[in-house]
């Protein structure tokens, strides 16, 4: 008896690892980034790519689906072949009525070591003689870069920030004044004012 129970459970065991393995296999075609897709970037044809992957019960957009594109902007940073899911998209475009976009070029100790990212949250500060003043609680990174030392001579990064309409020249000559300095809040993502 205890015989056949062991027959029984092997046989059963090998059927039901071979039904797995054949449904393991069934692969369907998603979307995934072409490319590096910046944190509010709107989503455009050559931005997104297929792969056939086992995708049965996630939120990954099938490649049959590509309309939903259409319209649509990345809340976070996506990485060159990272599978696209519906969390990473927003309807919102970054810039919102009321808010205007400041660039700012920021040198050495004037933000986080660690740098920045679009859709990072961040207050902006005005340093002047070794006082800080806060002018905006929560402005929004649209767009961070850094210049390639060696061709441009300076390591300063490159930032654009999100600010409501009533900061934006305050910030703008803070920044031009070389007063402006970062502090990280959280890093974030797009979509939110």
């Amino acid at each position: 008896m205890l015989a056949a129970l062991a027959v029984l459970l092997i046989v059963g065991g090998a059927a039901a690892a071979g039904l797995l393995a054949l449904r393991a296999d069934e692969r369907v075609p998603v979307l995934a980034a072409a490319r590096e897709i910046a944190a509010g970037e709107a989503i455009t044809e050559d931005a997104f790519t297929t792969i056939a992957v086992a995708a049965e019960g996630t939120r990954l957009i099938p490649a049959s689906q590509s309309d939903l594109l259409d319209g649509q902007y990345a809340r976070m940073t996506i990485a060159e072949g990272q599978l696209l899911d519906t969390a990473m998209l927003t309807p919102t475009a970054p810039l919102q009525p009321g808010f205007v976009a400041v660039g700012a070029s920021l040198g050495g100790g004037r933000m986080p070591a660690s740098g920045l990212q679009a859709g990072d949250v961040v207050q902006l500060v005005r340093v002047v003689d070794g006082e800080g003043q806060v002018l905006v609680e929560e402005a929004r990174v649209s767009s961070y870069h850094v210049p390639d030392r060696a061709t441009t001579g300076s390591g300063a990064a490159t930032v654009t920030f999100i600010v409501p309409n009533d900061n934006g020249a305050q910030i703008a000559a803070v920044a031009a004044a070389g007063e402006l300095a970062v502090v990280l809040v959280e890093r974030g993502t797009v979509g939110g004012s």
